[in-house]
């Protein structure tokens, strides 16, 4: 599979120079998008609980800046570049940085990318942008020592490490992406690594495939992902990982339903060391409104010591749309963080409010 996805990469890329010099060089253009939310609720927060010493209400913000552009070659390949940059400092402060080739061959994606089991996933619909159920960017109730941290159905062993994606051209509403990421770093200036960093997850493999199509007057979408990859110098404990997940959408008349499930191994030997995450959610959307409630759950195996840690999330939230590119968001979550020990350390309960806002340029 490695082999073949380079030699995908090789061939794709000798097609370039064939193509004549009148195309046009690619010029870039600015975007992406600031988001703010202030956030208001009840924890548990009495001494030794997980929300011990936390305040009950706060402000978040998030932001990124879009390099890209692309230019269509004389053979008519698209050739394009993407760079998004971090609006706050962060330790990724460049996020994903990829150039891409597209043509009859299909797309090929090389650099720091999401794999393709979380660029195509399809699960439970929100409302409030960057919250949800599923992998938010913003989540505000501690969980202490639990072990779930946040549910996420993304099939991703490798999230934006330098990796060759390629994804084949659409057919009878079917696309089937491949990925190879030989180390788990990015943005290194040498390519020759190595190979015996305890514990580390490297030469992943990553699969999916994604159909949308219709019947009658609902539109439907599905995925299903897989990915594996070899641990480097095992410690005891440790052991390749493995990662798959499915999920479906449909639409029709203004409503979207959806769900998806993810189980991994962690990478862990031992009993009781996987982990199983899932959704399902529900949305409408009329005019410049949208609504949607979600429920997410997540546990994590606790070994030799039994049972699990776990999350429950409920999510209900509204979105409107002020004008082009600006969005307002009010909505409420219900978290609740169940630790296999029942240790207040690691359990939680919160009811929380969230009002907030998206600028996209």
């Amino acid at each position: 599979m490695r082999r073949l996805l380079l030699s995908t990469t090789a061939l794709a890329l000798l097609s370039v120079p064939h193509a004549a010099c009148a195309a046009d060089k690619i010029s870039l253009t600015l975007g992406g998008y600031f988001r703010f939310f202030g956030v208001a609720g009840t924890m548990d927060d009495d001494t030794g609980d997980a929300a011990a010493g936390f305040r009950g209400h706060g402000v978040a913000r998030e932001s990124e800046v879009y390099f890209f552009g692309s230019t269509a070659l004389d053979n008519g390949m698209k050739v394009g570049v993407t760079i998004q940059l971090e609006g706050e400092t962060s330790g990724d402060q460049i996020d994903e940085s990829y150039v891409w080739f597209e043509g009859s061959f299909g797309r090929l994606e090389l650099g720091a990318q999401d794999p393709p089991g979380e660029q195509r996933l399809v699960g439970a619909p929100g409302a409030i942008d960057g919250h949800g159920v599923n992998s938010p960017t913003f989540f505000h109730v501690p969980g202490g020592a639990n072990a779930v941290g946040t549910t996420s159905t993304y099939v991703t062993l490798t999230f934006d490490r330098d990796k060759v994606i390629y994804f084949t051209p659409r057919f009878a509403g079917f696309q089937f992406g491949v990925s190879y990421t030989p180390d788990r770093t990015e943005e290194l200036g040498f390519a020759l690594r190595p190979d015996t960093t305890p514990a580390q997850q490297s030469e992943a493999v990553e699969v999916a495939a994604h159909w949308q199509g219709s019947v009658g007057e609902a539109d439907l979408e599905a995925f299903g992902a897989y990915s594996e990859a070899d641990v480097e110098a095992p410690p005891p404990g440790f052991k390749d990982q493995v990662m798959w997940g499915v999920g479906a959408e449909a639409a029709w008349a203004g409503f979207t339903v959806g769900a998806s499930y993810r189980f991994t191994n962690r990478g862990l030997n031992g009993p009781n060391a996987d982990r199983r995450d899932w959704n399902v959610g529900i949305a409408y959307a009329w005019s410049v409104w949208r609504i949607a409630a979600a429920w997410g759950h997540g546990e994590v195996e606790a070994g030799l010591a039994g049972g699990e840690d776990e999350l429950d999330q409920i999510e209900v939230g509204l979105r409107y749309q002020a004008g082009p590119g600006v969005h307002l968001f009010v909505g409420g979550q219900h978290v609740d963080y169940d630790d296999n020990l029942s240790a207040p350390g690691a359990e939680n309960e919160a009811f929380i409010a969230i009002a907030g806002t998206r600028l996209s340029f």
